[in-house]
Formats: C-alpha cells, structure tokens, sequence
C-alpha cells in the first residue's frame, strides 16, 4: 500500500509595534515583537489495493505472443487506489522489462505492460493510460481503479520459471 501524506505547515507572523513609555528612544524607532506557531494538518492520503494479479497461465500464446488485454480480459490484474474524490494523481509504472528463466536455461521473456483506468469498477468503460506516466482523477466515490495487462514475447522463451515483479508509484498532485 502506498501513502502519500502532503503536510502543510501554516505559519502565523505577527510583528507588534508599540510605543514604549517611560524610554526615551530616538524618534521613527519602533519596538517590534515577533510571534510564530506551526501546525501540521493532513491534507491527503492516497492508498493502494490489489484485488486480483495478472493471470498468465491462461492465455494462450499466439505466434509466440500472449495478450492479455487490460479493457477487457479476465486475466488482467486489477487495483484499486483510494482517496479523496476528485484528487489529481501521477500513475508511473514500468512499461517494459526482460525476464529471464530463473534456472538459467537461457530462456527469455519479453514483457510489455499495458494498464486502463476509470474512476469506478466498470473494466469494460476503462481507458488505456499513457504508457509509463499518467494523470488521472479520483472519482466521486472517492476511488480510481487499475486493469494491469501484458503482451508478452515468448519466441524466445524455454520450459521453466519467469518471475516479474510490476513496479507501479503513485503521487499526488
């Protein structure tokens, strides 16, 4: 889960200037006194949820490529980021990675995510984001959800274990 917690400190000058009885201080100068307090208020605080990983074992491979379409397939991963509605937000992921088999047979993987967002549960009404950074809002219920799909380049791939971890940092705006 992601937190981002934006502090904004108010800070309250005041600079009281009085005349001084009983002194007898050189004409046009001023006693000043200065007063500061701070405070810390939460403003924001973004988080994330995984509600369901990428499902790879499924699809099939397709000339040597597996799809796995964020707007619509059921094997898409999917997540849910929470705040307050209307809140503008940067999505960064990583977009491309190479896997290698975890054995060492030489085995390669070549992956290339792709992800669709909209402010409610409704994949099918999602849209494909920028690849690798994107600007979206909140939505009014106060969450904005994440289809995570793939195409995966497995011409080069051989039996045995791939392991990809999706990196994907959410900011406030």
């Amino acid at each position: 889960m992601f937190r981002w917690v934006i502090l904004t400190f108010f800070v309250f000058l005041s600079a009281l200037s009085s005349a001084q009885t009983g002194r007898d201080f050189p004409a046009g100068v001023a006693r000043a006194n200065i007063s500061v307090s701070a405070s810390a208020s939460l403003l924001d605080n973004i988080s994330l949820t995984t509600m369901r990983d990428v499902t790879l074992n499924s699809p099939n491979a397709n000339e040597g490529y597996v799809l796995v379409n964020p707007n619509n397939s059921t094997n898409a991963g999917m997540m849910r980021i929470s705040g307050r509605p209307g809140k503008a937000i940067r999505i960064t992921y990583l977009a491309a990675e190479t896997l290698l088999e975890e054995s060492g047979t030489g085995g390669v993987v070549k992956a290339n995510y792709r992800i669709s967002g909209f402010e409610s549960d409704n994949q099918a009404a999602s849209v494909i984001l920028d690849i690798g950074e994107a600007n979206v809002k909140i939505g009014p219920e106060g969450h904005y959800y994440i289809w995570l799909g793939a195409l995966l380049d497995v011409t080069k791939a051989k039996p045995g274990s791939y392991v990809s971890e999706f990196i994907m940092e959410i900011e406030g705006n």
